[in-house]
């Protein structure tokens, strides 16, 4: 007898769920979907000021890759990684992923980020600068950017260990990468497009 599959809505939002519950229910369109620690998070799709932002990211990602040819294998947004984190049952949509070349793949043959960023929204500040943080660390990221359009600001957080050391960016500040060396992507240069009263994204 086959198993009905789970269908998931914004009418679930804070269902308990198990990681495999997550990782094999059918996700209704026009959402995104995570898993935080067993309980289910549905949020809108990103507004376009939102969009913008990750945009920029990925012209400062592809710059790069394009001056430092051989170090970056792919990078891609939350179609392209979700990140299964076990230990805390947890499922995570960065908003930016950069594997670098020479990654080993998983068990399941897939490579995993290096790095991650996330664009910060006024719904899910606590998420980003508290719960991700502990969960990227406990999952293995070297390198978490949170990128906050409401201050204006990036967050840097690199690996030390069992713990991250942190380095807060601004303006003509230049984004401070160990997995990116040479990076010079400048922190302005994220708000292009975007004008001061659209800085919630």
């Amino acid at each position: 007898m086959s198993m009905i599959q789970l269908r998931i809505g914004p009418a679930d939002h804070g269902r308990a769920l198990s990681l495999e519950e997550f990782r094999d229910a059918e996700e209704e369109e026009g959402c995104r979907f995570e898993l935080g620690r067993g309980v289910l998070e549905v949020t809108e799709v990103p507004s376009s000021r939102h969009r913008r932002v990750v945009s920029n990211l990925y012209r400062a990602i592809g710059r790069f890759d394009q001056e430092h040819p051989g170090l970056v294998e792919c990078f891609g947004g939350g179609s392209e990684f979700r990140l299964w984190i076990a230990t805390l049952t947890s499922g995570r949509n960065p908003d930016l992923g950069v594997v670098l070349e020479g990654t080993p793949p998983d068990a399941k043959g897939r490579t995993q980020p290096s790095l991650v960023a996330k664009v910060v929204s006024r719904s899910s500040r606590t998420r980003d600068y508290q719960t991700k943080r502990e969960e990227y660390l406990d999952f293995g990221i070297l390198e978490y950017w949170i990128v906050d359009p409401q201050l204006r600001q990036v967050t840097v957080l690199v690996r030390e260990g069992a713990d991250w050391s942190e380095q807060i960016v601004s303006g003509e500040q230049t984004i401070p990468s160990a997995v990116l060396p040479g990076l010079t992507c400048h922190v302005a240069e994220l708000w292009v497009g975007v004008s001061a009263d659209e800085s919630d994204a």
